[in-house]
């Protein structure tokens, strides 16, 4: 029986959130051997590209200098299979394009897959984040094979700087005809809530947005965002230590952000019957204590614990880019589930 050497080879993953660029060099278990992460997406793509590529080969150096080397003996460099990269919807995973993301302006049609392998020799591989971070728990879960259901249906929930979700049946992810599945940010509440651009009322990005949420700390009083990290997973604290200590605008908020995702979720549970729920993402283990049991007390009124599983991602926020590097991994070790 071939038996795989998780150190035999590695992989990188980088995850364009809009609040930072994360990377990580993980073994072929998906196992992060090294983090490092970078300021923001910029309105100058080339630049960004070039900004990895460095980060990259100066990740491969370092570990090098740690004296890492495969079983064989091979450098970090003669050991990289490939780069998955992570980016907000909208993509054309085909044609690696960068299409139209809402959260960074400046990348608008840019050929990510070409220009980032002609950057750093390496075949890449481009998909969402959402799917990306499906991916990751996916191959988590699949270390686990007595927890794993061959065929279970899994939900998976991303809070980042919108909200997103993914599917998987059995550890295939859906893409849909153009990987746009799971742009749920429109998804109406049936809450009392503000206009939304689109032109509807009480969107869930109404509630769940970073935006909105940083624009209620201001409102609240709390620390400048801009000066304390922007969109940065840990710019939420604040407002989460504030309703944690019972400000009430820090509390209303976060009472909607539970309230409108737990409605949403009702409605995605029941298009898709999922064995597991699981939310996380960038933002989430700040919001989860405040959010997560009015999520589940809407859930349940529809669905028993029986039916659904609800749990958060044990990943942590660095999600995107783990979830990256499984997609590439994916690709080399799995070809028949993508």
């Amino acid at each position: 029986m071939l038996r795989i050497v998780p150190t035999a080879q590695v992989a990188a993953g980088v995850h364009l959130d809009p609040s930072q660029i994360a990377l990580v060099i993980v073994d072929l278990l998906g196992r992060p051997v090294l983090h490092r992460s970078l300021p923001a997406p910029t309105d100058s793509p080339a630049e960004d590209i070039a900004r990895i590529a460095g980060a990259l080969r100066e990740m491969q150096e370092a570990l090098e200098a740690e004296g890492w080397r495969t079983p064989g003996g091979a450098t970090a460099r003669e050991a990289m299979l490939g780069i998955g990269v992570a980016s907000p919807g909208g993509i054309d995973v085909r044609r690696g394009l960068v299409v139209n993301p809402p959260w960074l302006p400046g990348w608008r049609g840019v050929p990510l897959v070409q220009e980032l392998g002609a950057a750093t020799g390496l075949p890449v591989v481009l998909d969402k984040d959402t799917n990306a971070a499906l991916t990751a728990e996916n191959w988590s879960a699949g270390q686990r094979p007595e927890e794993r259901v061959q065929e279970e249906t899994v939900l998976y929930v991303f809070a980042g700087a919108g909200i997103g979700s993914a599917v998987s049946v059995g550890g295939r992810v859906h893409h849909g005809a153009a990987a746009l599945a799971g742009e749920i940010g429109h998804l109406p509440t049936g809450l009392d809530g503000e206009m939304c651009d689109c032109g509807r009322r009480a969107c869930l990005s109404r509630f769940t947005d970073v935006s909105v949420l940083l624009a209620a700390m201001a409102e609240a009083g709390l620390p400048d965002p801009e000066r304390s990290g922007g969109g940065c997973p840990d710019s939420l604290a604040p407002l989460a230590r504030a309703a944690q200590n019972g400000e009430p605008v820090a509390a209303a908020v976060l009472v909607g952000y539970g309230t409108a995702l737990g409605e949403a979720l009702c409605s995605l549970v029941g298009i898709h019957d999922p064995h597991r729920v699981v939310l996380g993402g960038p933002h989430w283990d700040v919001l989860a204590p405040h959010v997560l049991a009015r999520i589940e007390e809407r859930v349940r009124r529809d669905a028993p614990p029986e039916q659904v599983a609800i749990e958060s991602s044990q990943l942590g926020d660095g999600v995107g880019a783990l979830g990256a590097a499984a997609l590439f991994l994916q690709r080399e070790l799995s070809p028949a589930v993508r």
